[in-house]
């Protein structure tokens, strides 16, 4: 074996099993871990009002870290740890309605997928990248609801995920 190679080992055997009389080294993980994927199974929108219409879930599929933990029918994601997150979410829109969704930030538009009117459902969606600070709220809204729905039911065609990637 070459000299580095032999040095790396050493290295490798000191953080594994410690030095003599002292403890070995442990690797724990400090970053919380936070995941989750919330769904619904009724139709959503198609109503008289112009302003935006919160999306609201009706089943926690995954919820690593307990964002949503003791909260009937969740719709906002309460950031309790600062970091980088992924989000993506789909919706279904309904036969005679488009699905327009936003993924809003603290009341601020992030980005959005739209889905088109045909005799058929379609079908959309969108991810996206965001720092969080702690407190910053993110969710899904139905922008002009008395234009636009959303269609779903026990297949459960509408989904927002999010998951901490690392933490700032």
């Amino acid at each position: 074996m070459a000299v580095w190679t032999l040095a790396v080992l050493f290295a490798v055997l000191q953080v594994t099993s410690g030095d003599i009389g002292s403890p070995a080294m442990v690797c724990t993980p400090t970053t919380p871990r936070v995941a989750f994927t919330l769904t619904r199974s009724t139709n959503l929108g198609g109503v008289s009002s112009t302003a935006d219409l919160t999306v609201t879930f009706d089943h926690v599929l995954t919820d690593v870290g307990g964002s949503f933990t003791d909260v009937t029918n969740p719709s906002v994601f309460n950031c309790q740890h600062p970091g980088v997150y992924q989000f993506s979410f789909s919706a279904l829109s309904l036969t005679d309605r488009s699905a327009f969704v936003k993924l809003m930030k603290n009341r601020q538009l992030q980005l959005a997928m739209w889905a088109g009117q045909s005799s058929f459902h379609g079908s959309g969606s969108n991810t996206a990248v965001l720092e969080l600070e702690q407190g910053d709220r993110v969710w899904l809204a139905i922008g002009r609801p008395d234009l636009y729905a959303i269609h779903s039911n026990s297949n459960r065609y509408v989904s927002f995920t999010g998951v901490l990637l690392y933490s700032t």
